[in-house]
């Protein structure tokens, strides 16, 4: 098994886009990064790898500085040799993000090469929308997105930041990751009760026939109406009008609230995701 360095998401997506489009799902992630490589090219150089048996892809690795390294595409090899060829390469990825049990082996290996510690930062469950359940009590309706709803769109996404645990994020910042979410093809979608917005939702372009579902947000004034499930199942119904023939969503397995909430409007388990942070010594 060798391993090619890529200097371009372009090549990458190339020699990757076989291994991602037959399970757009489970590679939901590395999949919208791609679709959306143009707001990444500013920012730190990617590591991008693909693994080769001669001719034959077997699999992929992709980071975007400052994320984890994305690997839920690599192939079943022995763990002792994926992490020689990886460390090659990206010796220090400062976290690794797959499916559970894949990730589990990994970073177990990885530790043991590497003298590295490992902590986990996230563990949440993978959910794909099944038979819609909408809640038919909930008062309200969506409503379209207004370049004019930025400003005060900022300070939502800096309070979800902030309730994610994430206190540096700032009203300026979350404005800037708000343009790079519309300017990379992510959809916001609002839900509105007595005349102003009280929910928030995203969903990625379709690609491959999948949309992923993020940063659902409802401010805590305006908790405990099911705006949450409302604008949730309003941004699936936009990401199917859109194209996509299934939409998944990320859920903590930390906030058991949410998880029950998606379960109740038609979610369903995928599988169970890990981001372990690999402390060097």
């Amino acid at each position: 098994m060798h391993v090619e360095r890529h200097d371009s998401f372009a090549s990458f997506r190339e020699t990757a886009e076989r291994l991602y489009r037959a399970d757009p799902v489970r590679h939901t992630i590395p999949v919208t990064v791609l679709a959306a490589a143009r707001s990444y090219e500013a920012g730190p150089a990617p590591v991008l790898l693909t693994l080769h048996e001669e001719r034959t892809v077997l699999g992929a690795y992709l980071r975007t500085p400052p994320f984890p390294a994305h690997v839920g595409a690599l192939p079943e090899a022995d763990a002792a040799e994926l992490v020689a060829a990886l460390c090659e390469h990206d010796p220090d990825p400062g976290a690794l993000l797959g499916p559970t049990e894949q990730v589990d082996r990994l970073v177990a290996e990885w530790c043991r090469a590497t003298g590295a510690t490992r902590e986990l930062r996230i563990r949440q469950r993978l959910y794909e929308l099944h038979t819609p359940e909408f809640p038919t009590e909930v008062v309200g309706e969506e409503r379209a997105f207004f370049h004019s709803d930025l400003p005060w769109l900022a300070n939502w996404r800096a309070e979800y930041a902030r309730d994610a645990g994430d206190v540096g994020v700032g009203t300026d910042a979350s404005e800037r990751e708000l343009r790079s979410f519309l300017d990379s093809g992510r959809v916001p979608v609002l839900w509105s009760a007595g005349g102003h917005p009280v929910a928030m939702a995203f969903h990625s372009t379709p690609k491959y026939g999948m949309s992923r579902i993020g940063h659902v947000y409802t401010p805590a004034r305006f908790r405990r109406n099911g705006y949450g499930a409302a604008v949730t199942l309003a941004a699936a119904r936009r990401a199917v009008a859109a194209g996509a023939e299934r939409v998944v969503l990320f859920a903590d397995l930390a906030n058991p609230t949410s998880n029950s909430v998606y379960r109740r409007i038609g979610f369903r388990p995928v599988h169970d995701t890990d981001e372990i942070v690999l402390h060097r010594l």
